[in-house]
């Protein structure tokens, strides 16, 4: 088995597209201005080793669970070398290593949360900039929005979630008035932020991604590989917004 790209790029939206060992912290993406989407140049390293002489071998562990979330952590190639060189085993536990994941994507989330409120237009439209390249969408006239807790509960996210929504929501004005703004000179613009996200949403379902894996892709999808904490949240608060406002995470 091998790692899937759905858990390679829910590890790095997690980390923050960052290296999780605290001596480390590289940025791991490119800027979204060198690619059509965020490139993954971090790697998925295994916290108990992948095969039978890798280090930190558990042989009771199946592959599936050697290969999940829980069992890696996101690191730039220089740290995944140094935590699985022989003899590191002693330094980097699988302990320790549980110890520094979580650490790092509980510092990144609290980031992400604090800069919602540096959330302007000026973010906002940097956030939104791809969408020039989108084609409007035909809207759906007879859909019924549910409120957002009903999608939550629907979607069986978790309260690490349903916090990040809920932050999310304390800038919607923002965004509604950003949108509105942008729809003056461009009577587009608000199909196309929906075609948008619409089209890579139904392109995850297809590949039958949903709970918590469906919202961490979205929200890797939003963020763009942007590195300013302002720019990831501002592309955030835009998807939190549709998330309110049509069918992103109805179905």
């Amino acid at each position: 088995m091998s790692v899937k790209d759905s858990t390679r790029l829910a590890l790095a939206f997690r980390s923050g597209d960052r290296c999780a060992r605290p001596e480390c912290g590289k940025q791991l993406c490119v800027d979204a201005a060198a690619a059509s989407g965020p490139a993954l140049v971090g790697e998925a390293a295994h916290i108990a080793g992948e095969k039978p002489k890798a280090a930190r071998y558990d042989p009771n562990m199946t592959d599936e669970e050697r290969d999940h979330y829980n069992n890696l952590i996101y690191l730039c190639c220089n740290c995944h070398t140094l935590i699985d060189k022989p003899g590191q085993d002693r330094e980097f536990t699988v302990a320790k290593l549980h110890q520094m994941k979580d650490g790092h994507e509980t510092k990144v989330r609290e980031a992400l949360n604090e800069a919602f409120a540096e959330v302007g237009f000026d973010e906002l439209a940097y956030a939104t900039e791809w969408l020039a390249r989108v084609k409007p969408s035909v809207a759906a006239g007879d859909f019924c929005v549910i409120p957002p807790e009903e999608k939550i509960k629907k979607n069986e996210l978790s309260e690490q979630s349903r916090l990040t929504i809920a932050m999310g929501l304390g800038v919607a004005k923002e965004v509604r008035s950003f949108v509105e703004s942008e729809a003056q000179l461009d009577p587009d613009f608000p199909e196309r932020l929906r075609a948008g996200f619409l089209e890579e949403y139904y392109r995850l379902r297809k590949e039958s991604t949903r709970g918590d894996a469906l919202f961490d892709l979205m929200c890797r999808f939003a963020q763009r590989g942007f590195k300013e904490q302002s720019r990831r949240s501002a592309g955030l608060a835009v998807l939190i917004y549709l998330f309110e406002t049509c069918e992103v995470f109805e179905k």
